[in-house]
């Protein structure tokens, strides 16, 4: 019995030998290996197709290469097979670290000195105070927890936003749909970091957006699908918002045409915020499936039901 990786887009290979030096014992298969489909007990995937599984009678258990399950969450997933995500501790860093780059350039006004050093033009701007920059987080599981992290000693106001209230030092939080009018009126820059569910596919639509305020800055290190892209468009090219950094897109990779690559406004990045290690995915695809084989639930077994 064995494990197969279908990992694609995503290279197999790095996926399949780190699943061989975690567990030298268990055979492992890329897609090209053609292996028998009664011999698979696991599998580890990015995204997956309806149709594929039902071809794994004895599958055990489907394993996420990445923190986002969205993109295996199939109706044909058997209800008695889990589904576990990778928790990476290194990439709420990661993520923190992007999130923060993007918006002090943006802050900072460092794309206007690059045009400046272009032209050989020495000329100083005003500075605008982090304490006149509030930054607003959605979602406050682990990765909007360590950005929140990494704002607070740097002066910047901080805001969360999540499902179900929490508290967290240093941040002003705010829950459900009642919480999320008054938080996006006090975000001058808006950081989505929200799994993607039914309840936040398409939530940054106009109407959303349009409650920032006049020059807020939009990062989006969630899903692609949380982002209605031609609202975000209109309100740029609007003067509402002055701009975004994009991490994830509608469509990964957006086409060649796409605005996103060339609207002067955006600051568009594939998908590299972060990435976990392909060791700690492979360990916890190996755990998930010993687990399994005990009888026992992977500690991290996704709800269906929240999507995370």
């Amino acid at each position: 019995m064995a494990i197969l990786v279908l990992s694609n887009p995503l290279p197999s290979a790095p996926f399949a030998e780190a699943l061989r030096r975690a567990a030298p014992d268990i055979p492992v298969w890329t897609e090209a290996d053609a292996p028998p489909p009664d011999q698979v007990e696991a599998i580890l995937a990015w995204r997956m197709k309806p149709g594929i599984l039902p071809r794994y009678p004895n599958l055990r258990v489907l394993c996420s290469t990445g923190a986002g399950v969205d993109k295996l969450l199939v109706d044909d997933l058997p209800g008695h097979v889990p589904l576990t995500r990778v928790v990476d501790p290194s990439q709420g860093v990661e993520i923190a670290q992007y999130v923060v780059a993007q918006t002090l350039a943006f802050t900072r006004d460092l794309s206007l000195y690059a045009r400046q050093q272009a032209d050989a033009v020495w000329r100083r701007h005003p500075v605008r105070l982090a304490s006149q920059c509030r930054v607003g987080i959605m979602g406050l599981g682990a990765v909007g927890q360590a950005i929140a992290r990494a704002f607070v000693p740097l002066g910047y106001p901080v805001a969360g936003w999540s499902r179900s209230a929490r508290q967290l030092p240093g941040v002003q939080c705010h829950a459900g749909p009642e919480g999320l009018p008054t938080f996006l009126s006090h975000a001058d820059i808006l950081i989505c970091a929200l799994p993607l569910t039914e309840e936040t596919r398409g939530l940054l639509d106009h109407s959303t957006l349009s409650q920032l305020p006049v020059g807020a800055f939009v990062v989006n290190v969630g899903r692609g699908e949380q982002l209605i892209e031609a609202d975000l468009r209109a309100l740029l090219d609007e003067g509402h918002l002055a701009g975004a950094a994009l991490d994830v897109f509608e469509r990964e990779p957006p086409p060649s045409d796409n605005w996103v690559w060339s609207h002067p406004a955006v600051r568009a990045t594939p998908h590299i915020a972060a990435q976990a290690s392909f060791d700690v995915v492979a360990a916890q695809c190996v755990g998930a499936l010993r687990t399994v084989r005990a009888d026992g639930i992977p500690a991290l077994a996704v709800d269906r039901s929240v999507g995370y």
